[in-house]
Parts: structure tokens; sequence; C-alpha cells
């Protein structure tokens, strides 16, 4: 018995997961990327240094003068995005680890951002990933005030010292 008969589902989703993606080239060389993917199926197997190379290529992580002439902002940039080792010795971004999207979220987001910047629809920002960074924000804002906080605490004893 042929798939599309035992299981509609499944083949129709295989059917899709083939359709072919344009490649998106550089804005100089006019060659698109090593990793770039050739069909659906491709993209959702993307691993995050894959996406974060293609990020570099299409200049979206460091800005050349190319990068403002691609349709779409990968917005790489993101402090959401940084691994947690790039937040170690940052004072700019003090973080503690469960202020932090996982590595899984990360992937996500990325390979959403990277979809969006090649023309995909559907792209857009879930509300799942809205309520995560307000969530992360509202973590690394209670840190910020229970620090300030003990930091008032000490300076009131220490002057008591005195």
């Amino acid at each position: 018995m042929p798939l599309s008969r035992k299981n509609p589902a499944l083949a129709r989703k295989i059917s899709e997961m083939r359709l072919t993606i344009a490649p998106i080239v550089h804005a100089e060389t006019g060659l698109p990327p090593p990793d770039f993917p050739s069909t659906l199926l491709q993209l959702f197997l993307l691993t995050e240094d894959q996406l974060d190379r293609m990020a570099a290529y299409y200049d979206q992580i460091i800005p050349t003068q190319h990068t403002s002439q691609y349709p779409q902002s990968m917005d790489w940039n993101r402090a959401i995005l940084a691994r947690p080792d790039e937040w170690e010795g940052n004072g700019e971004w003090d973080v503690d680890a469960d202020e932090c999207i996982t590595p899984y979220e990360r992937l996500k987001i990325k390979m959403r951002m990277f979809a969006r910047f090649i023309g995909m629809r559907g792209a857009e920002t879930p509300r799942w990933e809205y309520e995560r960074q307000v969530d992360l924000l509202m973590r690394r804002f209670e840190r910020s005030v229970r620090q300030g906080m003990e930091s008032e605490r000490k300076s009131r004893w220490y002057g008591t010292l005195q």
C-alpha cells in the first residue's frame, strides 16, 4: 500500500519538505554560501554553527557596506542570541545561566530568523519567543533588584560599624 494511502498526512509533509529553496546570493560575490539549504528539509536540518556561518557570509553579524543591501536583516546581534560562553567576562552582559535561552531555543530562533531572511512565509516571531524574552528580562531585572538591595543592606551595616 502506498504511503499516500497509508498515511496521507505524512505523505503530504514529505512532499512539502521536498520543496526547493532558491538561494540568496552574496551582495558582492553573487554566490550563495556553501551551507545554503536547497530544500525545506535541509533548512530544518541546519545546525547552529551552519546558521552562524551563513549569517556571517551575508554580513549580518559584523555589519559591512553590504549588510543593508539585502531585503531583510537577520538581526543576529541581539543579546538574547548570545551563547553563555559569550556572556562570561563581559560586565555589560552580566547574566546568570537561568537568564539565557536554551541552546534549542536559540537554534529555533536563529532558524526562524534565517527563514525570514530568505523570504519564507510564516517566519514571523511567534508568541512563545516574545514571552520567553519577557521572562528572561524579568529574571535579570529581579536579580538586579536583589543585588541592589543586598548592596544597600551591606553599606548600611558597614556604616554602623564606623
